[in-house]
């Protein structure tokens, strides 16, 4: 149960295309990204001197490379197949799952078998000094304070569940006990005792 959690929990991590990991690596995305370029983009053959906007060369290979057989083939190793389907992806991210998938059902092949494992890949990426993959910080989750105690070692919800109870009859039986001890002003007996000194 728990290594099926784990696995799932990995799966929905996130990964990127990020230029700012490739700042983080010294390298220039422009050439890098004009590389992936496919004869039918238009700024196929351009140098990194005719254009210093990797981001609208991102969008130009999104619009043209999708449905070119060209633009990913099973030969290229595994980085590169990846490098190729995150420019693809909206805002150039896709989870762990979806990238293992699709490599795995897709790309592979009997001429060329894609095993790689979920944490595996995630190893690959996260080791990677080329192509710019960073993982998508997972945001903290919210700590909700419980006006419950905490169960402690040995105890269970059924036994503090118990002990609530009778703690609060306790306080209950405390505050009729205060009752009777309480001064009343219209007490009966304090008309009788007067009578009996007159």
């Amino acid at each position: 149960m728990t290594t099926i959690a784990a696995s799932s929990h990995m799966e929905s991590l996130e990964y990127r295309f990020s230029l700012e990991r490739l700042d983080e690596l010294n390298r220039s995305a422009v050439p890098l990204i004009l590389a992936r370029m496919t004869s039918s983009c238009p700024s196929r053959g351009a140098t990194p001197g005719d254009s210093d906007d990797p981001t609208a060369l991102i969008r130009e290979i999104r619009a043209n490379c999708a449905d070119d057989p060209d633009y990913i083939k099973q030969s290229m190793p595994l980085q590169e197949i990846v490098f190729r389907m995150l420019l693809l992806a909206e805002d150039q991210t896709m989870t762990l799952g979806e990238l293992h998938r699709e490599l795995t059902e897709q790309w592979s092949s009997a001429i060329r078998p894609i095993t790689v494992t979920v944490s595996g890949l995630a190893r690959i990426l996260d080791s990677d000094e080329f192509y710019g993959f960073d993982s998508v910080p997972v945001p903290e989750p919210e700590v909700v304070e419980s006006d419950r105690p905490m169960l402690g070692a040995g105890q269970d919800a059924e036994d503090l569940l118990l002990r609530e109870i009778f703690s609060t009859l306790d306080e209950d039986s405390e505050e009729d006990d205060d009752d009777l001890f309480e001064d009343d002003d219209d007490d009966p007996y304090e008309d009788d005792e007067e009578e009996d000194e007159d």
